[in-house]
């Protein structure tokens, strides 16, 4: 993967490899999926709190993924439960649509065949992507949402380095090169 670089006409380009779109196609799907997982919810839910984009959960999300996508905000439960309750399904909604952005410019590159997280992520050269101003926020908001959720999964965190056995700490110093480029 080449730096990202910014057009005179203000569009953001990058040299991504098929093998790269693979990757990100796959863990964009991921998110997606573990996003809608509360959908079901808001269906069966009041139809007045939904239209207005209350939920009737303020419990913390069971999955640690959710869970650091969507942490408490206050050190206090009753207002963290509060607070939650009125905004979580409108972030929910904002990260779906951000990952589907990611997901929809990597998709259309290619045909569906050939560009798809089922297949085998043969090298098969590299595209130009482009980002346009509109949708940089959206790719740098979802990117980072990967980037969390990725981190949870792997185990990776603040002051975790202690006790890792060797495989871990490969991967975990392989990530921190990944954050520095």
């Amino acid at each position: 993967m080449t730096p990202f670089k910014r057009e005179e006409n203000g569009e953001i380009s990058i040299e991504i490899s098929t093998q790269e779109s693979h990757v990100l196609i796959s863990l964009t799907e991921q998110l997606l999926e573990l996003l809608s997982q509360g959908d079901s919810l808001a269906e069966a839910q009041d139809p007045l709190l939904h239209l207005v984009g209350i939920s009737d959960s303020d419990a913390l999300p069971d999955d640690p993924v959710l869970r650091r996508l969507f942490p408490d905000a206050y050190e206090d439960l009753a207002s963290s439960s509060e607070f939650r309750r009125y905004t979580e399904y409108g972030l929910r909604e904002k990260k779906k649509a951000h990952a589907r952005i990611i997901y929809e410019a990597l998709t259309s590159q290619g045909e569906p065949e050939e560009i798809t997280a089922g297949n085998t992520p043969i090298d098969k050269g590299s595209f130009k992507l482009i980002i346009n101003s509109a949708e940089l926020l959206d790719w740098l908001s979802g990117l980072n949402d990967l980037r969390l959720a990725l981190a949870v999964r792997l185990g990776i965190g603040e002051g975790r380095k202690e006790g890792m056995n060797i495989d871990t700490k490969a991967i975990h110093n392989k990530y921190e090169l990944m954050l520095e480029s």
